[in-house]
């Protein structure tokens, strides 16, 4: 049997061994060392160490306040009434339950054997324990050994000190009787309800639970999980050793002793923590496969630009509609309605708005330009001409000219307005390329009046415009 069980984390090993060194020193039997011998659970073992003890001391440290397994067997040296004695290794507050009893100071303990600290708890572990297997058997020895003819002083001695003797021999024996009186049964004496009533309650782990904020990752990525126990009593606490961890399919996922999760490939596993024979509910974690979203296709790019027109040499005032081509990255060609910057070399010869149409002012010569960004179009040069006037031949002296016929009555104020809008139209259609629309704007027009003539020019300006754009291969109607 060993005298004092020493009760502490995995962590804390070291301090544990050195307080066993120092205690064994003293003569008292030190069970500390938690190897398990083969054929035998950890848990059999720990359960008959404490019992055949009759000393406890608890390492307190950061470690050990947050060790269920420290916190169990202190709960259970209690339940055997065991003689506790916390010892503070760190810093720290003992569990609840086991704040009032006075702790050791071995904070500042350097493990030395005849430091301040250590023999301070050796003189208190004397008083509530005695040097074990010594005073006594020596007291009685040095009382009754018939050994070397002292038996005979020892009767002389009695029979002069006998009350003396009598007093010590009741000493030895009270002491004999409180080291080794068997204690009283519970079971037998009292009621149930009285025996119910005086065992002490027990905090033992109840079950177990797994959370985590989410329950899908990806390949590759990680996620760390919690464990809460619950206890008998009602309490619980977050648990971060002496748990198994396991899961039920390791290609989808796998898991460390510190609860990290990671994903392998998409699948579904199953996560379990045990300690002990209590094991938690399943947990079920899903590996879904990275979705690959498709970067957008990049717009082709404009790298060649070109200008045209159906006509190049204009009389003043004549205008015409001068169309840009672009050519792109992936080799598609397309005509361009906007986003051109249009210039002319000399805007007084000749003049071009934004949607690019020329209008002549002058006889002279100008060059015009298609700009986007920082692509220039070659330049297309057009020839501006005198307007011809109409002269006619004077008369033949000495004959009478012809009277001129009487010229038909021209359309009312209204009429022309209305010619004037379907030659606009027609104008925006002719330089939108849909000459189709631009003919049928005019014979509308040519109904109110079939003699005008702009409206002659307008429809064989129409008619060269579409035939030029046949020629270069463009599906046009006419």
């Amino acid at each position: 049997m060993a005298d004092i069980f020493i009760s502490y984390a995995n962590e804390d090993r070291d301090s544990a061994a050195q307080l066993a060194a120092l205690l064994e020193r003293e003569g008292w039997s030190v069970w500390w060392d938690r190897r398990i011998p083969a054929g035998r659970t950890w848990r059999s073992v720990l359960e008959d160490a404490l019992d055949e003890s009759r000393c406890m001391i608890v390492l307190w440290s950061e470690n050990s306040v947050n060790s269920p397994w420290v916190a169990e067997e202190a709960e259970e040296a209690r339940r055997l009434e065991k003689t506790l004695v916390p010892a503070l290794i760190q810093r720290v507050e003992p569990p609840m339950g086991f704040r009032s009893i006075q702790a050791a100071d071995l904070t500042q303990w350097d493990g030395s054997l005849n430091a301040p600290d250590g023999r301070q708890l050796v003189v208190d572990l004397r008083s509530l324990l005695g040097p074990r297997g010594k005073t006594s058997d020596k007291l009685i020895e040095n009382v009754a050994s018939p050994q070397t003819g002292t038996w005979f002083k020892g009767r002389q001695w009695l029979s002069t000190h006998w009350p003396k003797a009598a007093l010590a021999g009741f000493a030895i024996a009270a002491f004999v009787a409180w080291q080794y009186w068997p204690a009283p049964n519970p079971e037998s004496s009292g009621t149930p309800e009285m025996k119910r009533a005086q065992e002490p309650s027990v905090r033992r782990l109840r079950q177990l639970s797994i959370n985590s904020d989410r329950k899908t990752i990806k390949p590759s990525e990680t996620l760390k999980l919690s464990l809460t126990a619950q206890y008998t009593d009602g309490s619980q606490r977050d648990l971060s050793e002496g748990i198994q961890w396991l899961s039920s399919d390791t290609r989808v996922a796998t898991i460390d002793e510190q609860g990290e999760i990671k994903g392998l490939q998409s699948g579904t596993t199953h996560i379990k923590a045990k300690i002990g024979d209590i094991e938690s509910p399943e947990w079920i974690l899903a590996v879904e496969n990275v979705k690959t979203v498709p970067a957008p296709a990049a717009s082709p790019k404009l790298i060649d630009l070109n200008i045209s027109a159906v006509k190049q040499e204009l009389s003043e005032r004549e205008r015409v509609a001068v169309r840009a081509k672009g050519r792109y990255s992936d080799s598609s060609e397309k005509y361009l309605s906007g986003g051109l910057e249009w210039q002319s070399s000399d805007r007084s010869v000749a003049s071009i708005n934004n949607r690019g149409e020329l209008v002549a002012q002058r006889p002279g010569k100008t060059e015009v330009v298609a700009r986007s960004d920082n692509l220039s179009s070659p330049p297309l040069t057009f020839l501006i001409k005198e307007r011809r006037k109409n002269l006619e031949p004077a008369a033949k002296p000495g004959k009478i000219a012809d009277p001129e016929p009487a010229k038909a009555a021209g359309p009312t104020p209204q009429g022309r307005a209305r010619i004037a809008a379907h030659i606009d139209r027609a104008r925006t259609f002719r330089e939108q390329g849909n000459y189709t629309a631009a003919l049928a704007e005019l014979e509308k027009a040519k109904l109110i009046d079939n003699t005008d003539e702009q409206i002659r020019k307008e429809i064989e300006q129409t008619q060269r415009a579409c035939n030029a754009e046949k020629v270069l291969g463009n599906k046009v109607n006419c």
